[in-house]
């Protein structure tokens, strides 16, 4: 299994709007072959800060989805909320 963050920065007074296309995100990759769930948390010191930690099976299907037409949809919807790109993190543990 590996787990994917994606750090996003959002425009003040967008978090209603970016909840929205989120929550579509998550059914749309709950589709995909290997998603395992994801969950949304927020920066403490910066509310406007936002991670979404998925579990993906495999490095795979991550990739699929990473790369498949309804992802890009979305993160161009996505990036009209935020102040810069989204910065993803992949990591895997040593078996």
């Amino acid at each position: 299994m590996i787990r994917v963050i994606i750090e996003r920065q959002l425009k003040p007074g967008c978090y209603e709007e970016y909840a929205t296309v989120i929550r579509r995100a998550k059914k749309e990759a709950a589709r995909k072959q290997g998603f395992m769930g994801g969950e949304l948390y927020f920066d403490q010191a910066d509310t406007n800060r936002i991670y979404i930690i998925a579990a993906w099976d495999t490095i795979q299907h991550w990739e699929q989805w990473d790369k498949s037409a309804e992802r890009k949809s979305l993160t161009q919807e996505l990036a009209e909320l935020m102040s810069g790109p989204e910065k993803v993190t992949v990591l895997t543990s040593r078996r």
